[in-house]
């Protein structure tokens, strides 16, 4: 098998290494010697002049390379394709990556072979040369060990420029992801890997400078370093060096020994883009290698920006504003629940928050509320100073005359917070829903068949999502796709039955479930207050809490296996369904076992939070999809209430409570 065919050196001069020659010439022209070429020749040098200096800034010993983030882990089409002509504009004298290139994570040799093929083809539009360097989506497994192999020989590798080492490794031998304790399998040994290692820098033991590459940021875990990582520290010892990563698709510098370790964001990887303060953006590093050591820009759509865009002071501060994902903490502004009696009108109710500072400097607390096209807000904008450690319960009241709980249409609260760090101000907006919650009656009758027949129903099912329910996404146009649905107890069961609009549908046994056509549910019946708990659904899946809520992804075909669903095989043993085209969409039918239900809840099941959310692609778009949940997915998501998973929920939505006998 070819490997990628790079420019044949010296086939196209850089752009500095054009501008050597002509300060060489021009030196010739004035009579200069060689020596001199980077100094400007000009008229007039021992009177006032308008320059600063004639000493021109292109040391022959500098140039320029650029470091490309991850592009897949939830790739979006067209992102990494585009920084392609953007980088030939910058001339540099090579390209440099940090790992995830193609999807990959399977075992099917003829996908490995078409992503391989479709990204050879995109860098060969590179007019300098490329150097791969292995992600968790390279390289997950033996398969795509020898894969990597037969294309591009060695997963870890060294090259010298201008006595600067550059220095490749294969973070997946140090853990993988899925599997930390276990190096991926294949033709490699991390034994191996470290032996070159400690050879290479015993050969090299005095470049100008060392670049590290290595896809996995090793040393940013709570639980310290992993692995042989603090062995790699120790051997690069008191050598002048720069590493770069990716992997967490969020940029942060951390200094380490007072050497610099970069993690980059994305080229085109998955990522929720929200600015720069959170890490988020598309970019690629330019790094120019001085005397002096590296400078970093990092070139993005919006402009350039230095290394300190996010510092790991910036980022520390950031934190207990944003909270985290994994392992999970709340940001300092979260709802708590507050459940109005049940009933079958509400004329008023309060949504509570939390505000907590949990940083080391005075945070400023700000917010505005916007109560929506069904309610009325009558107090006024307020802004709190909490000192650190310090909490406050912020209750908002609303007036709702005579409307029914399940009709009322979400408003917003927007959160303004500001503190300092050691590297200045640090701000951020949020975004929470705001609806009042009152818990629902859940209906008790006799079971159904689930066969996707709704005749057995009535005939108007009352809860219907006719416009988007979660604030953070944009409204749904009512033509494109609504839904509507009930819900019935029967026996410790809680049985669904639901008809979905749908102007355009897309069902096959070739794809997963997350990328066609589905109804998706989620049945939370753990006691409180887990059940009203909201976090991101990456961190429920990490965390173990989706794995205790039962799950369905309602698809008109039975879709194909989903490896990244594995750990939910009990969720969806809790479910059966069954679904049926019908005019205009489709119909469905559940049944959520009470066993389950039980278990999770830890005895009698009492209440259930319910997530219904239909998912709408397209016929036609069945190339490079993106999982409905991965920013940058084409799919529309409708939800009907806002999304307890997503940026800005609401605590307690969509709470069912079980009849007393």
């Amino acid at each position: 098998m070819k490997r990628p065919a790079w420019p044949k050196p010296g086939a196209r001069r850089s752009g500095w290494a054009r501008r050597a020659g002509v300060a060489a010439l021009a030196a010739a022209l004035c009579g200069t010697s060689a020596a001199a070429a980077n100094t400007i020749a000009a008229d007039g040098a021992e009177q006032a002049t308008p320059w600063t200096s004639l000493a021109a800034n292109d040391a022959e010993r500098d140039f320029r390379f650029v470091v490309v983030g991850d592009r897949t882990g939830g790739a979006r089409p067209g992102v990494f394709e585009s920084a392609i002509p953007k980088v030939n504009l910058l001339e540099p004298a090579f390209v440099l990556s940090v790992g995830d290139l193609i999807e990959g994570n399977t075992l099917d040799q003829a996908r490995l072979e078409r992503e391989w093929d479709e990204f050879a083809s995109i860098v060969a539009g590179l007019e300098a040369p490329f150097f791969h360097v292995a992600g968790n989506h390279d390289m997950s497994n033996a398969v795509m060990a020898e894969t990597w192999r037969a294309r591009f020989g060695p997963s870890y590798y060294r090259f010298v420029y201008k006595d600067v080492l550059f220095l490749v490794l294969n973070s997946e031998l140090f853990g993988m992801v899925r599997d930390r304790a276990t190096p991926v399998p294949g033709p490699w040994r991390q034994a191996e890997q470290m032996a070159f290692i400690e050879r290479t820098l015993r050969e090299f033991p005095n470049p100008r400078w060392t670049i590290v590459l290595v896809h996995q940021p090793l040393w940013d875990h709570a639980a310290g370093p992993r692995g042989d990582w603090p062995a790699v520290e120790a051997l690069l010892g008191e050598r002048n060096y720069t590493v770069f990563a990716g992997h967490f698709h969020r940029y942060v510098k951390h200094v380490r020994h007072d050497r610099k370790f970069i993690t980059l964001a994305t080229t085109g990887g998955g990522s929720s883009l929200r600015g720069a303060r959170y890490g988020e953006f598309d970019h690629v590093a330019v790094v120019t290698m001085t005397d002096a050591g590296p400078r970093i820009a990092n070139l993005m759509l919006d402009g350039i920006h230095d290394e300190n865009i996010v510092t790991e002071h910036a980022r520390a501060a950031l934190r207990p504003l944003a909270g985290s994902v994994y392992p999970f903490d709340p940001p300092a502004v979260a709802p708590v629940p507050v459940f109005a009696a049940a009933g079958e009108v509400l004329t008023h109710g309060v949504v509570a928050f939390e505000a907590s500072n949990r940083g080391n400097s005075p945070l400023r607390v700000a917010y505005q509320v916007d109560p929506g096209a069904t309610m009325r807000y009558e107090g006024a904008s307020e802004t709190l100073l909490l000192a650190p450690g310090a909490r406050r319960r912020i209750e908002i009241a609303l007036a709702a005359p005579g409307i029914a709980p399940r009709d009322l249409a979400p408003g917003r609260v927007l959160w303004s917070l500001s503190t300092n760090s050691a590297d200045g101000p640090v701000k951020l907006n949020l975004v929470n829903a705001l609806l009042p919650v009152a818990p629902l009656r859940l209906v008790s009758g006799p079971p159904p068949t689930v066969d996707g027949d709704l005749r057995d129903w009535p005939a108007k099912l009352p809860f219907t999502a006719l416009h988007q329910g979660d604030v953070a996404t944009g409204a749904t146009a009512q033509t494109d796709i609504s839904f509507s649905f009930v819900l019935r107890e029967s026996g410790g069961d809680i049985y669904l039955a639901a008809h979905v609009t749908d102007d355009s549908l897309l069902a096959s046994t070739e794809l997963g479930p997350r990328v066609q056509d589905a109804l998706v549910l989620v049945v939370d019946s753990r006691p409180e207050p887990e059940r009203s708990l909201n976090m991101p659904l990456f961190a429920a899946a990490r965390g173990g809490h989706l794995a205790r809520m039962a799950v369905a992804y309602l698809t008109l075909a039975p879709a194909a296996r989903d490896a990244e669903l594995a750990f939910l095989a009990e969720s969806f043993a809790a479910v059966e369904w069954r679904t049926r085209r019908a005019d205009g969409g489709y119909t469905a039918e559940a049944k959520v076992s009470g066993a389950f239900l039980d278990a999770a809840a830890g005895g009698r099941w009492q209440g259930a939070r319910i997530s219904l959310m239909a998912a709408d692609w397209d016929e036609g778009e069945t190339e490079n999809r993106i999982p409905w949940h991965v920013p940058g997915s084409s799919a529309t998501v409708l939800h009907w209430q806002p999304d307890r998973f997503g940026h800005a929920p609401a605590a307690g939505t969509g709470t069912f409570m079980r009849s007393a006998h």
